[in-house]
């Protein structure tokens, strides 16, 4: 996917002012967990919210369905990533892990990592289960997990 610009911070959200911030489906127990570990790897400079929160994903003009399929990643530049690639962006500022993603654009590794993202996605939910049907949907906000009528 190439770079897309975003309208960036939302205005919902102007805390995130020269931050980052990775949307990821907040129903989604894996997840939740991978954000939460990416969240403490990328530092200060990472801010980490559901694409379930209300608003949002219209603020930054990110589609539901794209948001539901991969991770995405708006950076303080106003630049979107998505899937394995928004996770190297997002530790592209520390000293060895930064270094390391780099490793991603090598032809073969991009690809057999994309690879290897979009199956994870596709399936989480039958491997890991849902954060609701599990009753750990956190402040009383289960009713944003499920898709907005069309």
């Amino acid at each position: 996917m190439a770079k897309q610009k975003v309208p960036y911070p939302p205005p919902s959200c102007p805390e995130l002012t020269g931050r980052d911030l990775l949307l990821f489906d907040g129903e989604c127990r894996f997840c939740r967990a991978q954000s939460d570990r990416l969240q403490r790897w990328a530092g200060h400079r990472l801010t980490t919210r559901p694409l379930q929160q209300e608003g949002l994903l219209e603020e930054l003009g990110i589609p539901f369905d794209e948001a539901m399929a991969a991770m995405q990643l708006v950076t303080a530049q106003g630049s979107r990533h998505q899937g394995l690639e928004a996770v190297v962006v997002a530790l592209r500022h520390r000293p060895v892990l930064g270094w390391l993603c780099k490793l991603y654009y090598l032809p073969g590794l991009r690809q057999l990592g994309d690879l290897g993202y979009r199956l994870v996605a596709r399936y989480r939910y039958a491997l890991w289960g849902r954060a609701v049907a599990r009753g750990e949907c956190d402040g009383g906000t289960c009713h944003l997990h499920l898709r907005p009528p069309s």
